[in-house]
């Protein structure tokens, strides 16, 4: 059976690979050793029986003893599972025989092996990179790439923005940044993005959502990963996990029928431009994780594709890079700024152009009018990116906001529109997992007729009353959300 692109994955652990493994770990227990048992018996299967997942990820080989156990203890539960339509995806990690492991899952009737580091040389079935996403192999020939080092999607409790002051949004760990450079690097790639539940507290079940519903949102596709006593529940039937286990699946039906995040493009008139690797992986990264913090809509455009890429509609470029472009590419970037444009560049921009121009001081940036637009070279070497990016959001000015987020101080939003600009898809993230004492509100620059609120936690779509604004553009109230909601607009 082939790999299918369009498989819904969840991480499987079981057998003698996993319990040797999680014997070296701190806090494991005997109770997770007979959980890890009891899911390689091929009966564990009946617990997602009826759920969209169709795509088993087990332990394969890690360079361990317990290797060749492993791949015999789960025969029967792979046997089991292909009568039943399941794929299975083996995971080669560590030190294992990479030729070896892929060898052995070939011959056991597994549909792929997700590899961590390079691939083996020649393979007799498809080979997922896994890596973490600094690691990536954005080039590789698999039409699945998987991120091992995905974020549990949360607000956590020991991270603050850098420099907030008292009405600075709370942080959030979301995996939209990550996700958002798949997609600049490998835009015709499936992203699978791996991630655990904390251990050892046991998780709610809108936490469960959120981490569904968090890549969701950009395209791609968590790695279902359960916690070990919701996984022992859920075994035994209890209900409490039974109806936990509900609301994932229903949330992964749900975006199974609403998919515009794999189709539609991200809005926004900046643009962050990196090559988003080797030294300017963290730079770019972690500007695109504080912008929506910023409450700030933007794109993202890979630097080695930016030749090709089309400027329309943008009104900013943030050159994150320290690495200088290319004569094509500066003089490209040039004339975006001389065309009316605003371009952002780091301090060891060489022989920057244009007549200095008024600037606040205490901005890391100093402006130079260029043409019609300006240029604006940042003074430090190695900004902080959430500063750097918040005078960004300064100099550019509010005046040409596509979209504004009020009331939501635990959420992001993420906004795009489809290739024809029809229509548009808001995505409302909310970290907390719990409603705000007020619905969001947003504005929306752009002009559409009609705008409905998609979510899990409703039982059918709500339509909801675009309220037109004096200058422009219109506002939309929503109810409260625990977990995510989306508004799909129609122009």
């Amino acid at each position: 059976m082939a790999l299918n692109a369009e498989s819904v994955p969840m991480r499987w652990p079981a057998g003698p690979l996993d319990i040797a493994r999680g014997e070296k770990t701190k806090g494991f227990t005997a109770q997770t050793a007979d959980v890890l048992r009891s899911w390689q018996d091929p009966a564990s299967l009946a617990a997602i029986q009826g759920a969209p997942v169709n795509c088993l990820v087990v332990s394969w080989a890690a360079g361990l003893p317990a290797d060749a156990d492993q791949q015999q203890a789960l025969k029967p539960l792979i046997e089991k599972g292909k009568q039943a339509g399941l794929e299975f995806v083996g995971l080669v990690e560590g030190e294992a025989n990479k030729t070896a492991a892929v060898a052995a899952a070939q011959s056991a009737g597994l549909s792929a092996v997700a590899v961590e580091g390079d691939p083996p040389g020649s393979a007799g079935l498809p080979v997922i990179p896994w890596n973490k996403g600094a690691q990536e192999r954005w080039t590789a020939a698999s039409p699945v790439l998987g991120i091992s080092d995905g974020l549990w999607p949360c607000v956590p409790a020991d991270k603050t923005p850098p420099f907030g002051g008292p009405t600075a949004l709370p942080w959030v760990d979301s995996n939209g940044a990550v996700l958002l450079i798949a997609r600049a690097l490998a835009p015709d790639k499936t992203v699978w993005v791996g991630f655990d539940p904390p251990q050892p507290a046991k998780q709610t079940a809108e936490a469960y959502m959120l981490a569904v519903a968090d890549p969701a949102s950009y395209g791609a596709r968590w790695v279902i990963s359960l916690d070990s006593q919701l996984r022992a529940d859920l075994t035994a039937r209890k209900q409490p996990a039974v109806d936990t286990w509900k609301k994932i699946a229903d949330t992964l039906a749900f975006f199974k029928q609403h998919n515009q995040a794999r189709t539609y493009e991200p809005a926004g008139v900046l643009a962050v431009m990196s090559s988003f690797a080797g030294p300017d992986w963290e730079a770019g990264k972690d500007a695109l994780n504080s912008l929506p913090r910023l409450r700030q809509p933007f794109r993202v455009i890979a630097r080695s594709q930016a030749a090709g890429a089309s400027f329309a509609g943008l009104q900013a470029i943030y050159y994150a890079d320290r690495e200088t472009p290319s004569p094509e590419l500066r003089q490209k970037l040039m004339a975006f700024a001389k065309g009316g444009g605003f371009l952002f560049v780091p301090s060891n921009w060489p022989n920057p152009e244009g007549a200095p121009a008024a600037a606040e001081p205490y901005l890391l940036f100093s402006v130079r009018t260029l043409g019609k637009g300006r240029l604006a070279v940042c003074k430090e070497d190695r900004p902080e990116q959430y500063t750097a990016v918040g005078d960004v959001q300064v100099i550019m000015s509010h005046r040409n906001d596509i979209l504004r987020l009020y009331s939501a101080s635990s959420a992001n939003a993420f906004y795009q529109v489809s290739a024809q600009g029809r229509q548009g898809v808001i995505h409302l993230l909310n970290y907390s997992g719990r409603p705000g004492s007020d619905g969001p509100l947003f504005y929306v620059k752009d002009q559409y007729k009609s705008a409905r609120l998609v979510s899990p936690e409703i039982a059918s779509p709500a339509e909801l009353k675009l309220d037109p604004q004096e200058g422009g553009g219109a506002e939309l109230f929503l109810p409260r959300l625990s977990v995510y909601g989306a508004i799909e607009l129609e122009k």
